[in-house]
């Protein structure tokens, strides 16, 4: 595209060239025909238009910057000989306008002065096409550097998630496997083996290693539910929970596990805490900003005030961590008391749809 470019502007020089030509011969008085005005000013643009673009597709695949010697000599060399025989084109269009001219002055004298005449045009136009390469140049440059600065930010920023992730998921096992333990203790044998197949489950789901980052809220509600679910068996009727979805967002993306560790807080400061019951309502829906996620259980009001002063556990650090990995400013979670008590955890995430060809792996089957 640039050296077609190039050739145009050559060729429009050209036919300027012919039209002033004519144009100056008729305003003396001695006006000359397009033909002959065409002849006497075209051919050196026309040599310029088909040699210029090989310049410029040189200075890209070459360029000067830094310099070197025999990029520098090649140039010099190309130079002179465009240069020459510019001059030898323009000195034999002159003898078509003016035939005394051979008469007058010989074969030399005719091209060092069309040499001389063309020099100022001739740099102009050799060292535009140069510049124009280098910029070409850097434009690549940049792109590449920019393509590649734009990848290793998503390799660090999927580092991070993974991190993050890694550091929620030693924290949930832990507390779950005490769950676990607590059952057996409590001489509790099939629902401590329901609760490690259900935990079996949740993390065949969870622990894939299928690269995604992100699940559609689908997803994530069942993995959410597995949890609660896996959670009753050891607390029996002292957890209840409700889970509401609404059509428009379940095909929209969130980072997986999102949900587990609020929930987890929320059982750690409630029925852990010697709470007798615990209510947990999960609720999806469409918002101004996005996507809205609540979490919201009925627990004193007291815990939630202590959870925030402590910064709300490992779990929710790294949740607000990941946020801010994952979306910058763009996402949000927020926790506030309830006026009847317990807590309300809020996160606003950006709109954004699941491919219609993503695979389904988790279901809502507990």
């Amino acid at each position: 595209m640039a050296a077609f470019v190039v050739a145009a502007v050559c060729l429009a020089l050209g036919g300027i060239g012919a039209l002033e030509a004519r144009h100056v011969s008729v305003t003396h008085g001695f006006p000359i025909d397009w033909f002959t005005a065409v002849a006497s000013t075209t051919p050196r643009w026309i040599l310029l238009a088909a040699v210029l673009p090989f310049v410029l597709s040189l200075g890209v695949r070459y360029p000067l910057n830094p310099p070197r010697a025999p990029m520098v000599v090649l140039h010099v060399t190309l130079f002179l000989a465009v240069s020459v025989a510019h001059a030898m084109a323009d000195a034999w269009a002159v003898t078509l306008s003016n035939p005394q001219v051979v008469l007058m002055f010989g074969m030399i004298p005719r091209l060092t002065r069309s040499w001389y005449n063309t020099m100022p045009t001739m740099v102009s136009m050799y060292a535009g096409v140069l510049i124009a390469a280098w910029g070409m140049t850097e434009a690549k440059e940049r792109q590449r550097r920019t393509l590649r600065a734009a990848q290793l930010e998503t390799q660090l920023q999927s580092a991070r998630l993974a991190a993050l992730r890694a550091q929620l998921q030693p924290h949930f096992l832990y507390n779950t496997l005490n769950g676990i333990a607590a059952l057996v203790s409590d001489v509790q044998p099939a629902r401590a083996v329901a609760a490690i197949e259900q935990l079996g489950e949740l993390l065949h789901a969870s622990l894939r290693e299928d690269g995604r980052e992100e699940i559609t809220v689908e997803e994530e509600v069942a993995l959410a539910e597995r949890y609660l679910a896996l959670q009753k068996m050891r607390f029996g009727d002292r957890l209840r929970y409700e889970l509401r979805v609404a059509p428009s967002v379940h095909e929209c993306l969130v980072p997986v596990l999102l949900l587990q560790p609020i929930i987890e807080n929320s059982v750690v400061h409630g029925l852990d805490a010697g709470q007798l019951l615990l209510n947990v309502h999960i609720e999806a829906t469409e918002s101004i900003e996005g996507v809205e996620l609540v979490v919201e259980n009925d627990g004193a009001v007291r815990d939630a005030e202590e959870a925030k002063v402590k910064g709300h556990g490992v779990g929710l650090s790294a949740t607000r961590a990941r946020l801010l990995t994952a979306y910058g400013d763009r996402a949000s979670l927020t926790l506030k008391p309830r006026a009847d008590g317990g807590m309300r955890v809020r996160i606003v995430l950006p709109r954004r749809l699941a491919p219609a060809t993503s695979e389904r792996t988790v279901t809502a089957n507990v």
